[in-house]
């Protein structure tokens, strides 16, 4: 069906630069929010000589507070409390014997190398390695927790003198972060997902994928107010692993996003931008576990399709499937820019022309070739 909506796309860039030795199913519906109260917000006590709110109340707990206790943290990647405590006394194999005047080996274990995200990190870590003179040794693991855990072996096998792992799954793979600093090596962990506070790490380099969702939603709400407001926007979504903090993160910014914004324009702001983020949090996760999912008058989460990997012919034959099912959908959302060329290409061999009959958004990279789809519109 040709819904003639207009052109519109949007891609943000994350592109992350390593500095080493440095610190488809039933469905379900959610009410349209309310967003005229803060969650936190705790009732006084209006008794006559009753007790105060610090005397009879539990501490209120903050929206923040609440998304950061939810025991699936995939959809919140580089969200972080406030206030970390020290962890000062955690052993992490410093300070290192060896100096900068020293031959010194790292061992990088990369989750994938299927994206620009990945291969500008690796990039940028070989121009320091350069720079300073170090060694650099990779393995890629192509999103196999199994094959990291393997790699990681190897590098201690080898006994390098650091470790950065681009965790497929950092809390899979905490044993190997014991072993490597019961062994002197130092560690660093990067991805979207942090570290516990006891982990035996130096630190944790995070990736803000749900912030990059979110501005995403924030400037579809914006520019499509006028011809979706009291519509509900038909969202599909082209990810890359449905267990993977990427995949899941941006789609749930980018709904949060799309909540906040919308809500700020209609006059009824939410009390704050988490607020929005658990309603985006609950649509988000009801239409991965559940195929859809809805929030009345506003969204409609038609399913998504997992591509399994992030390369093109990846996200084309993931838009198949998710445009078989769903052709009349207004937008189609990547968590990724590599998966949009795939998915560009399965429009066209459906007859829906991409930015006119429907809209394409990316969630990250800011690859070349989707900044000129953005000007060809």
């Amino acid at each position: 069906m040709k819904k003639n909506c207009k052109t519109l796309a949007l891609v943000l860039a994350v592109l992350m630069l390593a500095a080493l030795l440095t610190g488809c199913a039933g469905g379900t519906t959610t009410p349209s929010p309310s967003a005229s109260a803060p969650a936190s917000e705790a009732p006084a006590s209006t008794e006559p000589g009753g007790a105060s709110p610090a005397e009879s109340a539990a501490p209120a707990v903050s929206s923040l507070d609440k998304l950061l206790s939810m025991e699936d943290k995939l959809p919140l990647g580089g969200l972080q409390p406030g206030n970390l405590e020290s962890r000062a006394a955690v052993n992490k194999a410093l300070p290192m014997a060896k100096t900068n005047s020293d031959s010194i080996t790292i061992g990088w274990a990369s989750a994938s190398q299927g994206s620009s995200f990945f291969t500008e990190m690796l990039k940028s870590a070989q121009e320091r390695c350069d720079k300073y003179g170090y060694t650099l040794n990779y393995q890629v693991a192509n999103f196999d927790v199994n094959a990291q855990m393997t790699q990681i072996e190897s590098f201690l096998t080898q006994k390098v003198d650091f470790l950065v792992v681009n965790a497929v799954d950092i809390d899979a793979t905490v044993s190997y972060y014991e072993q490597a600093v019961a062994q002197g090596i130092p560690c660093i962990v990067v991805g979207p997902t942090a570290a516990k506070a006891e982990y035996p790490l130096v630190t944790t380099v995070l990736s803000g994928s749900f912030e990059s969702g979110y501005v995403v939603g924030e400037y579809m709400a914006e520019k499509l107010y006028k011809d979706y407001n009291g519509k509900e926007l038909q969202v599909g979504f082209v990810i890359s692993r449905a267990g993977d903090a990427d995949s899941n993160s941006r789609p749930c910014g980018f709904v949060s996003g799309y909540l906040f914004k919308q809500a700020e324009l209609n006059g009824k702001p939410y009390a704050s931008k988490w607020d929005a983020t658990l309603d985006g949090y609950t649509a988000w996760t009801d239409c991965r576990n559940n195929g859809t999912s809805k929030i009345d008058g506003i969204m409609d989460l038609v399913g998504y399709a997992a591509a399994g990997s992030t390369d093109a012919n990846s996200g084309q034959t993931a838009a198949g499937d998710l445009l078989t099912a769903h052709p009349d959908m207004d937008v189609v959302m990547c968590d990724t820019d590599s998966l949009s060329p795939g998915v560009l290409q399965e429009m066209t061999q459906h007859d829906i022309i991409p930015g006119q009959d429907m809209m394409v958004i990316c969630g990250a990279d800011a690859a070349k070739y989707t900044l000129d789809n953005i000007k060809a519109g």
